[in-house]
């Protein structure tokens, strides 16, 4: 008799711990995004809120708590030490990190309301004509992940680029000191972009680099996928047309939520080739 209770609580805990996180009583999530503005403590009443959202939907059986992170070393011990079961991560922090902590993409962002994503090389009105003969540092709230954005932006490694790419938490501010002539240049994002343009300060600028169209930031599943996977998932989606959303998406940022975009498989960084990312 002992033997057998022996067997059951062993295969008890193989398939908790093979089912994830939400068998073992929570779907906690961390929304990482070096680089963005505020605290844990600042992003707090964010978190709750999406918390609760998503506790309506789940029952008292599990519990749900958001943790927010604005810098990435922070971001990686946590995934490490006390990994989530799901996160909105930024673009370069999936192309870095997704086979590390083994990201599935389930739903995609929709910041300003675009399923894409475009990030532009912003230099001054009367700064050089080309980027290759840029030297200095360019700013870019999304240049945290360093590789990933030089990989994303120029199709190249940072190593082989003619100036330092450095993240900033202002890139509003890092733009007029782009248009000064005190730093080389800025990285805006296509919300960022659209809103300098629409200021005075858009007719001092010149775009130098263009990208091709990115995927947004990636909702994601982190390690083996569940039975709640797809449901969390259609819960995302739905908020869009759910009226007890609306403000919770405005304090997300996002114009709801949409599939995960298929062409995230192209934006794995390749570590043992000298291409930036795998066909």
């Amino acid at each position: 008799m002992k033997k057998y209770w022996t067997c059951v609580l062993l295969l008890t805990l193989f398939f908790c711990l093979g089912n994830g996180y939400v068998e073992a009583g929570s779907l906690d999530f961390a929304v990482i995004q070096p680089g963005q503005p505020g605290t844990e403590a600042e992003a707090r009443p964010v978190m709750d809120a999406l918390a609760d959202y998503l506790q309506s939907k789940l029952g008292p059986e599990i519990t749900v708590k958001g943790h927010y992170f604005n810098r990435l070393e922070p971001a990686l011990a946590f995934l490490k030490t006390s990994p989530p079961a799901w996160g909105i991560v930024q673009l370069g922090v999936y192309a870095e990190h997704a086979g590390n902590f083994q990201m599935t993409p389930m739903a995609a962002t929709r910041p300003g309301g675009f399923t894409k994503d475009v990030w532009y090389l912003i230099a001054g009105r009367d700064a050089v004509s080309t980027w290759q003969d840029l030297k200095g540092n360019v700013s870019g709230n999304m240049l945290f992940e360093t590789k990933a954005a030089a990989c994303l932006l120029f199709g190249l490694p940072p190593d082989r680029l003619p100036f330092t790419l450095e993240g900033t938490f202002r890139p509003l501010r890092a733009t007029r000191s782009a248009v000064k002539g005190k730093i080389a240049g800025v990285v805006l994002d296509r919300v960022q972009y659209d809103t300098v343009k629409a200021m005075s300060l858009g007719g001092k600028i010149k775009v130098l680099q263009t990208s091709r169209e990115l995927s947004t930031s990636p909702v994601v599943w982190f390690g083996p996928q569940s039975g709640i996977t797809k449901k969390l998932a259609g819960w995302l989606l739905g908020m869009k047309k759910d009226p007890n959303a609306e403000k919770l998406l405005a304090l997300l940022q996002t114009d709801g939520f949409g599939p995960a975009d298929p062409d995230l498989a192209k934006f794995h960084l390749d570590e043992k080739a000298d291409a930036c990312f795998t066909p």
